[in-house]
């Protein structure tokens, strides 16, 4: 419980107008140790499921640092948005193309369109999930738990990822 609260929290901070020092303190605190998803090496492609094309929310932001950290990355937004981005955005898994191999999913998403993507994962055999603090909520978890997915929970916005 700790540790989500304090994954919310870093997220919450790296959403707002905070210092960048600050928010590497306070990452350094949350982090933990144990990198299940983001610690697996060549996972280049990921699949963004939430308001990717809003570029007011956290899930937007998630888009660019996956890019900045060199990802492919697939936008994933059930919502009815204007695409203004020129950016090729999808709205679902199951809409990406069976040519391109997704090879791990960020849930930034309401826990009940979260285990129906969770869902998808499982029959697209797309084996990693990273859950962002707010996705992890309802049965996310124990969904992923028994199709057997492997999960990260915490902010990717804070969380340091490795290098391809």
């Amino acid at each position: 419980m700790k540790k989500a609260i304090a994954s919310a929290l870093t997220c919450l901070i790296t959403s707002t107008s905070v210092s960048k020092s600050a928010v590497q303190s306070f990452s350094v605190m949350s982090t933990s140790s144990s990198s299940p998803v983001l610690g697996v090496p060549n996972l280049r492609n990921w699949a963004v499921v939430g308001d990717v094309l809003n570029q007011q929310k956290p899930a937007f932001r998630v888009c660019q640092r996956l890019e900045d950290c060199g990802r492919n990355v697939y936008r994933v937004s059930p919502y009815k948005r204007k695409n203004d981005s020129g950016s090729v955005c999808y709205t679902s898994l199951e809409d990406i193309p069976d040519d391109i191999t997704i090879d791990a999913v960020n849930l930034i998403i309401s826990p009940g369109i979260g285990t129906k993507v969770l869902e998808t994962m499982a029959t697209k055999k797309i084996q990693y999930v990273f859950i962002q603090p707010g996705a992890d909520g309802g049965d996310v978890l124990s969904r992923a738990d028994e199709l057997g997915l492997t999960v990260q929970q915490g902010c990717v916005l804070v969380t340091p990822l490795p290098d391809l």
